[in-house]
């Protein structure tokens, strides 16, 4: 019988206790999760946390698993849990148990969980340590806003903290609806110790009575995260430092149910350039975004420990596997890094440079698959300083079966784009142009604003379709098109915009000897022709 096969024979805590020993590990090993909710879709945060989470468990010899906190069921988005799943994947660091990927200490989601968190909370409630409490929404409310009111913070006031226990054993017998609440002590200090900033002490003043498990049997994230930790055997607690003032909760909680307490690590926020916190006014942040976009996954990882850590030989460039070696606690930071998208492209430059031409062309038909797969258009924009442009999924359907088409054409596309772009976004949006569907000829209103007269227009591209007749001459391009400046008085920009504008429809490409060269003189000589067909607007016609 497996582990998670016999999670439902269990009727005590000592039961489950049986099932779920301790884990046989070398000394030191981490047992790590990063335990995501599936009330969003992954973004920049959780690829974040599941790097370090993996850094941490290759470190250490240890294990990484996944565990879905599920338990704010109303809010749970539909295809959340696939998301999170294929975002781990993507990205490469791939949990070795948990939701989807197997192991002995599940089931690890939690609303498969419920039995466990009621025995822990009946538990707490025997002990003295945990209470019913039978306050309704509409009391919580009015006592909120009375605090309030006076200059309060808000808070549960500890109504039916020490109600009378036959009287609670009545109520609960009598179905009446409930929650139960931990028991704070009062006037104590509690002080734990967190890796990156050491001992953090709270007075029990400030903590209030939180809910623990719901009306419905529902647990609150204080119980079950502590519950969960302690029999999947988790020694390092990984997570954001909004959890920091939950805290106090959890040490309390492990007390009482008498559970070793594993090490507490906060992480930071991420911020925006202007140090707020990271958030969609700063671009977009779900992973779907950086993958629509063309990031490679290892230049994504290595971007997020790269801003999380700094290298002690100040490198920008390393793989996972370095971190993890070179990775201390101490050495990660207690404020909040910024998300620089510049350096997010600089470092996934510097790896698409370093693929092979294989690596490349495998590379980008993958990427195009992911975004045909999943119905997604392709969009240039990673930050807002940056002009966007967006590609319909047909489109892409339509490139994919031009590159299968020509697979020697589509390659020496590629050879020619890559080498400016910074990832395979950039890529698609340089291929199209090379394509007739992906052409689009410039109005004589766009030319006009690089050569104003339009008879000078038509002279540059005739004087072109003249001198350029075979596709050997694409290294006398920028010659023959200095030469054709030169005749009509014209700076060379004027040119060479109004050829590049007619060859490709894009104002940037590579060299127009190269562009030549890709198009050949058939498709070239038709393009500047329908740009000499195209009709002059009124007022340039009669200047």
């Amino acid at each position: 019988m497996t582990k998670a096969g016999s999670f439902a024979d269990c009727k005590t805590l000592e039961d489950f206790e049986a099932i779920f020993p301790a884990r046989n590990l070398p000394a030191g090993a981490e047992v790590t999760r990063i335990a995501p909710s599936p009330t969003g879709m992954p973004h920049i945060g959780t690829a974040m946390q599941s790097v370090l989470h993996r850094a941490i468990a290759i470190k250490s010899h240890g294990i990484y698993i996944l565990r879905v906190e599920d338990t704010d069921v109303a809010r749970t988005i539909d295809g959340a849990v696939d998301a999170i799943i294929e975002g781990l994947k993507w990205l490469g660091t791939t949990p070795d148990e948990g939701m989807n990927f197997g192991g002995d200490y599940g089931p690890y989601l939690q609303t498969k969980r419920l039995p466990l968190y009621k025995l822990a909370s009946e538990k707490l409630v025997n002990d003295g340590h945990a209470y019913h409490c039978f306050c309704t929404e509409e009391r919580l409310n009015l006592v909120r806003k009375t605090q309030t009111a006076q200059g309060q913070s808000p808070g549960y006031d500890g109504h039916c903290r020490d109600l009378d226990k036959a009287e609670v054993a009545k109520r609960v017998a009598a179905g009446e609806k409930n929650v139960i609440r931990l028991k704070v002590p009062k006037d104590e200090s509690i002080t734990f110790h967190d890796e990156v900033r050491g001992n953090i002490t709270f007075e029990t003043s400030v903590v209030n009575d939180s809910v623990l498990l719901k009306s419905d049997g529902i647990p609150t994230y204080h119980l079950a995260s502590v519950v969960d930790d302690h029999f999947m055997r988790i020694t390092i607690v990984v997570r954001g430092e909004e959890w920091i003032s939950s805290a106090p909760l959890h040490v309390l909680v492990y007390r009482y149910l008498g559970y070793q307490m594993p090490k507490f690590l906060h992480t930071v926020l991420l911020r925006d350039k202007q140090k707020r916190k990271l958030s969609k006014r700063s671009g977009d942040t779900a992973l779907t975004w950086f993958r629509r976009q063309g990031i490679l996954p290892e230049a994504f990882c290595n971007f997020l420990y790269r801003i999380m850590w700094a290298h002690p030989e100040n490198k920008d460039i390393y793989p996972l596997s370095e971190f993890a070696e070179k990775l201390t606690f101490t050495a990660l930071p207690s404020t909040g890094p910024v998300v620089d998208m510049d350096l997010l492209l600089f470092i996934n430059g510097k790896y698409m440079s370093a693929l092979t031409k294989d690596q490349l062309k495998a590379g980008f038909e993958k990427y195009l698959d992911y975004l045909i797969d999943n119905n997604l258009g392709a969009s240039s924009t990673l930050h807002q300083d940056m002009p966007s442009k967006e590609t319909a999924p047909e489109d892409l359907v339509k490139l994919k079966q031009a590159m299968k088409a020509d697979p020697a054409y589509a390659n020496d596309v590629l050879s020619v784009v890559a080498q400016r772009c910074g990832r395979f976004g950039e890529i698609l949006f340089g291929c199209n142009p090379y394509y007739d569907f992906g052409y689009v000829a410039p109005t004589r209103e766009r030319l006009t604003k690089e050569c104003p007269d339009v008879a000078k227009q038509n002279e540059i591209l005739t004087r072109f379709l003249e001198a350029y007749k075979s596709d050997a001459q694409s290294t006398e391009v920028e010659a023959i098109l200095k030469k054709i400046a030169a005749d009509l008085g014209l700076k060379d920009r004027a040119a060479f915009m109004t050829m590049r504008l007619s060859m490709t429809g894009e104002e940037k490409t590579p060299p127009l000897g190269e562009v030549a060269a890709l198009l050949k003189v058939e498709r070239l000589r038709k393009r500047l022709t329908t740009v000499l067909n195209s009709a002059a607007p009124a007022q340039a016609a009669h200047g």
